[in-house]
């Protein structure tokens, strides 16, 4: 599964896991909120995995945000997400 990325000696902990962190928050916020749901929906059973599934789709494909992604990437430019609220 891919759990365990990095072996970090104990005095490096929290400056690498600070780095993962900024480096999480220069994504997408609605793509990080779909991939913790999707990481959860194992447990939800084949129902919750077919709503995901549909709503991640929508997601991808219907939304200002998907937008800006596709435009920043056909534009060779760091997309911008400060329009789009994080939610936690």
């Amino acid at each position: 599964m891919g759990v365990v990325n990095l072996a970090v000696a104990h005095k490096d902990l929290e400056k690498v896991g600070l780095e993962w962190a900024a480096e999480i928050m220069r994504k997408s916020p609605t793509s990080i909120r779909m991939l913790k749901y999707a990481m959860n929906a194992v447990d939800d059973g084949l129902v919750g995995q077919q709503l995901f599934a549909g709503e991640a789709t929508r997601l991808a494909y219907a939304t200002e945000e998907a937008a800006e992604g596709k435009n920043a990437f056909l534009e060779k430019r760091a997309p911008n997400w400060a329009p789009y609220p994080w939610h936690f």
